[in-house]
């Protein structure tokens, strides 16, 4: 029995979207279940998962301001280098929750399921339900999906609405009508709140979906696409027109900026800066001066197969890319619609735009943004497998279809390589691999090929889950969350990452994970109610670990590494005349690896030369009110 075949009749007339059998929904509801489980079990292991944005969503839960802008501290000092759609979220959690790791975390978890149940319904609209349910169960294990889906980054919220996009145009493509256009622009526009312009990626894919296979004229396609323009523009862009024209005096410094604009920050460090390269220091994560060089570049075919990338989300790439081709060459021997073509010229197109751009971007590069891979991975294996296996009686596609599930085996095997905390898992993925090839090629009744679809398909997935487990057990903190366990190369990435988890170099866990002040620090920093900031310090995660200690609003310095103009010497001076500020505290290991911003710099030296510092808890404290 085929996948098709085990589909029911179509009963709609618009779209073919089918009946749901009892079995479908007990499927879907297991499904949804168990990813919510995944997402949320354990949770609070993960503390306060990126106290940067952790930090942020405390304040705004304290102040509307603070909310609105999304700044670091509820002084509006300075805000995060993002929009805060997604800070949005969490801060009000926050507000009817309390603050605690389930009130931050819960909702980005929540987001992951809501993915997961609309990458089914994107699919479903034209495929049979075994193949929507294959996708959803793709993208809910990808080991990058659970990871970010139990943390605070804008990948959740951001992967959601470009999934919402997708299923927005799909309906556009079916019937034409506006509404679909403006909430197809709406969603991408919203989706660029939340991570910019990675939310855009999916773009290019729906207008050349939409111009070649929709309903109605091609004019009134694109005078509807120039709606969705302007939805995608307003919706994406009216919080940061308001903030740049706002007044500098009147709102917080927009962090990451060189000239405290949120639009130059958009087309430079979140824009241009990341698509070019730069000489980087892979300990601590910082990147030189923007000169060009090839200097630790790994842009190239192979960038997401390697041990930083692939753990994360290379697990089905190959097998992708591999359906992705059969796609292209055998579609029209398939029989499917003119809906299924849509729904397949989205998946590929999408695949090869993520593909391309994350394997050749420039050194700003983190390995989580592999989560763009995800949704069209889930989209285009299960349409490519389904493809396969009903043109099965055919030679080319048994042959591709048995390169497909070996060489997925065979990826898999080789990733399992990059680390010995996998234990036995190579050796059963390899041996799955090998029967399901051979029942492949070999398998001749209904019985038997519903046996090796089913190898075929845990052959797919055992790998995803095996690394899902390990992420699971281990708490994920920091700038850079991995997936799965530590590398065996030193060099890797994760192995980095892990070293400067446990403050090795000091350095970088100041800068990647900030350190948490010590009980004696958290009771000072308590005691400064007369203060509007308990204390000012760098950089960005350390003063993020303070705020969320004690509860009190913590100045970061220049903002994320101590450079950006806010507050100036002029500022602070006045704000400690004022008593504002409760204490200054100095971190040695800032000062001694990373060049502080000028009015960093010029402050430190201004409080060494007025006050006097103490030592607590390894700690120097100055005290601006005495």
């Amino acid at each position: 029995m085929s996948i098709k075949e085990a589909s029911p009749v179509p009963a709609r007339t618009k779209g073919t979207v089918r009946h749901r059998l009892p079995w479908e929904q007990i499927g879907l509801a297991v499904l949804l279940a168990g990813t919510a489980a995944a997402f949320l079990w354990g949770l609070d292991r993960n503390g306060w998962a990126n106290p940067f944005y952790s930090a942020a969503a405390q304040a705004g839960s304290q102040n509307w301001k603070a909310f609105f802008y999304g700044s670091l501290d509820a002084g509006n000092v300075i805000t995060v280098d993002k929009p805060p759609l997604s800070i949005w979220i969490i801060s009000l959690s926050v507000r009817l929750f309390g603050l605690n790791s389930w009130a931050i975390l819960a909702p980005q978890a929540l987001m992951g399921v809501a993915t997961t149940l609309l990458i089914y319904k994107v699919i479903r609209r034209s495929q049979p339900a075994p193949t929507a349910l294959l996708g959803g169960l793709i993208y809910a294990t990808t080991p990058v999906v659970l990871l970010m889906s139990r943390f605070n980054n804008p990948e959740p919220l951001m992967g959601l609405l470009t999934v919402a996009a997708v299923y927005y145009g799909l309906r556009a493509m079916e019937d034409n009508r506006s509404a679909w256009y403006l909430l197809m622009g709406t969603a991408l526009g919203l989706g660029f709140m939340a991570k910019q312009i990675q939310a855009f990626l999916v773009i290019p894919a729906l207008l050349l979906a939409l111009l070649l296979l929709g309903v109605g004229t091609v004019r009134s396609r694109l005078l509807r696409l120039l709606g969705t323009l302007a939805a995608m523009v307003i919706s994406g862009g009216w919080w940061m027109t308001i903030v740049d024209l706002t007044p500098a005096g009147e709102r917080p410094y927009v962090g990451g900026s060189a000239s405290n604009s949120m639009l130059e920050l958009t087309l430079d460090y979140n824009g241009l800066a990341r698509f070019l390269r730069f000489s980087a220091d892979a300990q601590l994560g910082k990147a030189e001066a923007p000169v060009p060089s090839d200097m630790n570049y790994d842009g190239g075919p192979g960038r997401l197969f390697n041990a930083n990338f692939a753990p994360e989300g290379a697990w089905l790439l190959f097998t992708a890319l591999i359906c992705a081709l059969a796609l292209l060459v055998l579609w029209r021997q398939s029989g499917s619609g003119r809906q299924g073509s849509r729904l397949m010229t989205v998946g590929v197109v999408w695949l090869v735009s993520v593909y391309v751009v994350l394997s050749y971007m420039g050194t700003m590069t983190h390995t989580y943004y592999i989560f763009s891979i995800a949704a069209p991975v889930a989209i285009v294996v299960p349409l490519g497998i389904q493809l396969l296996w009903n043109l099965r009686h055919r030679g080319v596609p048994r042959l591709i279809g048995a390169v497909l599930v070996s060489g997925t085996g065979y990826i898999a095997v080789r990733i399992f390589q990059y680390s010995n905390d996998w234990g036995l898992w190579p050796l059963v993925v390899a041996c799955a691999a090998c029967l399901a090839t051979a029942g492949w090629l070999l398998a001749a009744r209904p019985l038997a090929r519903v046996a090796v679809m089913a190898l075929v398909v845990l052959s797919m997935v055992i790998s995803p889950v095996a690394t899902d487990l390990i992420t699971l057990t281990r708490p994920q903190t920091g700038t850079n969350p991995l997936s799965g366990p530590v590398a065996n190369n030193p060099e890797a990435l994760a192995a980095h990452l892990e070293a400067a988890r446990l403050g090795n170099p000091p350095l970088a866990r100041h800068l990647g994970y900030g350190v948490a002040p010590s009980d004696a620090v958290t009771t000072l920093l308590k005691k400064t109610s007369n203060a509007e900031w308990a204390a000012a310090t760098y950089t960005a995660q350390n003063a993020a670990q303070y705020q969320l200690a004690s509860q009190r609003p913590v100045i970061a310095l220049g903002g994320w590494l101590g450079e950006d103009p806010a507050p100036n010497i002029e500022q602070f001076k006045s704000l400690v005349e004022k008593q504002k500020i409760g204490y200054f505290i100095w971190q040695q290991p800032i000062l001694d690896g990373v060049p502080l911003g000028t009015d960093a710099a010029a402050i430190t030296e201004w409080v060494h030369a007025n006050y006097t510092g103490e030592e607590v808890d390894g700690v120097t404290v100055y005290d601006l009110g005495k």
